[in-house]
């Protein structure tokens, strides 16, 4: 409850600090360094799950708040940006609809993060047992993997606008790029097909009960969220 309504506030922080300081920038700078920030922060799970918050004193629920209301400090302000972009594509007279679709690929894409992170829970031992045994050694190697699989969407940062402007200019050009639409959509209908497979495994054949907050952690990290 505190944790959620001290994220709640950090997101309304990150807003405001959004529109205040950065709403004039670069979008791929902001991007950059939000995906900088939330890559170090996830990295900072490894200091809790050693231990080494307590040998200066902080306590684990203090240690976990601040990285949970952080990262939702870091998502606000990296969701304005995404948003504008949004309203940027849709045309005039179907704003609903084409916004609808956006916001649907995105929430795919937050989907396919969580099959991810539920499959890398596989790699190494990360059950209540283990941890209940003293063994973290799974804990901090998926947190380690997690923090360093962050990063890798800056490898396409060169494929968004650079602001409103630079936007503008692109929706301007009138080439098309057949394959490229095709290839969007199939990586949205194989995407699709991956979300719909997990969630049938998840309800049917797999107990989702026993989950520690360790687990739904490194799950949230992977999404973002």
């Amino acid at each position: 409850g505190i944790v959620s309504i001290a994220g709640s506030i950090f997101s309304w922080l990150g807003i405001l600090t959004y529109e205040k300081f950065f709403f004039a920038a670069n979008w791929r700078i902001v991007y950059f360094w939000c995906t900088t920030l939330a890559t170090i922060i996830a990295l900072g799970q490894l200091v809790l799950v050693f231990g080494w918050n307590r040998s200066i004193g902080i306590p684990d629920i203090w240690f976990s708040m601040g990285d949970d209301v952080l990262v939702e400090f870091v998502i606000a302000v990296q969701f304005l940006p995404m948003c504008i972009m949004y309203l940027g594509l849709c045309p005039e007279g179907s704003e609903g609809t084409t916004y609808a679709m956006l916001t649907t690929f995105s929430n795919l894409a937050g989907s396919l993060a969580f099959d991810i992170s539920t499959a890398l829970t596989a790699v190494w031992d990360v059950s209540s047992s283990a941890i209940a045994a003293g063994d973290y050694s799974g804990v901090w190697k998926l947190s380690l993997l997690c923090g360093l699989i962050g990063p890798l969407p800056l490898v396409l940062l060169g494929l968004i606008p650079k602001d409103k402007a630079d936007q503008q200019e692109l929706q301007q050009e009138t080439k098309r790029h057949y394959w490229r639409g095709v290839a969007f959509i199939v990586v949205m209908i194989v995407t699709l097909a991956i979300t719909f497979t997990e969630s049938i495994y998840e309800v049917y054949y797999h107990d989702d009960g026993d989950l520690d907050d360790n687990q739904r952690r490194l799950k949230r990290l992977m999404v973002g969220h």
